[in-house]
């Protein structure tokens, strides 16, 4: 016997009926609550009668198996990685510096919505640490696009808990040149056309070919940490490589009409996470005194709602798997 019980739907819901999640949010139930039965005909049909047809199989426990199956195959989202509110917030950081200190577009013609994923994808490599946070004397890498991550051999999760000097190799000549130019960099704002040899994290030698290093900064021009971008490099055998962005349809994992039935463990925790993002926006707005105009209000707003919609996908994945579970039973009382 397999029961799918949501823990704020009556047990006996009316066709039509609405109730009122933890959070006020209205969810509706589109049919009858029942018990489903999970059954397997025996090989061969019964035994009374060899040509009767087997119990009838219910429709959500073919949306559960065709769930795994799905879950098996796909790969982890890669937009986990990017899509927090801070990675979308630097994104937007480090294209607008760029643009501010080159008047060069790091990306052109680009949604702001879809700012974020597309740099990660982009035909370049780009890197940033946090060398002008305060107290931090040793700066780690905070971003590294898809294209970096594959040339220095490591993850998002390696990279943010990695110091940048290791991108050099570990000798005192190699390292006293590259904080000199990250010295130039602070003090100017940008060093264009630069050539260095870095490492992976194999150990792997190769040539940054006419890199840019520039300073990160909000819209007061205060400095927050120093990024690099390059679309090509030379390996050690004198062979050069020009780096090739990744179409969107490529590696991203289950799609977004990817089939799912959600958990009351999941729609709890996608109702905590509206109230917590819109209690930052109340926050930006009456404790900061900032505006709808300003980038940080914008940047939380788009994110409560891509939470509403995350909410709204997990209910309507419910009502799917409902709507199935009471066709099934209309079928079987007439």
């Amino acid at each position: 016997m397999l029961l799918y019980n949501h823990p704020h739907t009556p047990r006996f819901a009316s066709r039509g009926l609405s109730y009122v999640g933890p959070l006020g949010i209205t969810h509706r139930c589109p049919g009858r609550w029942r018990s489903v039965k999970v059954l397997a005909a025996k090989k061969g049909g019964d035994k009374k009668g060899g040509d009767k047809k087997g119990p009838k199989k219910s429709a959500l426990a073919d949306l559960m198996k065709k769930k795994e199956v799905a879950t098996t195959a796909g790969q982890p989202a890669q937009s986990a990685q990017y899509g927090t509110p801070e990675a979308r917030m630097l994104a937007f950081q480090m294209c607008d510096s760029y643009w501010r200190l080159t008047k060069k577009y790091l990306l052109e013609g680009v949604d702001f919505n879809r700012l974020p994923s597309e740099l990660f994808r982009a035909p370049f490599a780009l890197l940033a640490h946090n060398r002008f946070q305060e107290g931090v004397t040793d700066p780690i890498y905070t971003y590294g696009n898809r294209a970096a991550l594959e040339l220095f051999e490591t993850t998002w999760e390696e990279l943010l808990r990695t110091p940048s000097r290791k991108s050099a190799a570990d000798d005192p000549n190699t390292q006293k040149d590259r904080n000199g130019l990250l010295d130039k960099a602070a003090e100017t704002g940008v060093v264009s056309g630069f050539e260095v040899w870095r490492v992976s994290k194999s150990g792997r030698r190769f040539k940054i070919k006419d890199g840019t290093l520039f300073n990160i900064m909000d819209r007061e021009g205060n400095k927050l940490g120093q990024a690099a971008v390059f679309y090509r490099y030379e390996l050690e055998d004198g062979r050069e490589v020009q780096i090739t962005g990744v179409p969107q349809e490529e590696g991203e994992g289950l799609d977004d009409g990817a089939l799912d039935i959600p958990t009351p463990e999941q729609i709890q925790a996608a109702e905590a996470a509206i109230a917590e993002q819109a209690a930052h926006v109340r926050f930006l707005k009456e404790e900061q005194g900032l505006s709808n105009q300003d980038i940080p209000v914008q940047l939380a707003v788009y994110e409560l709602k891509k939470r509403k919609e995350t909410l709204a996908k997990l209910q309507k994945q419910l009502e799917d798997a409902l709507a199935a579970q009471e066709a099934l039973f209309d079928d079987e009382d007439d």
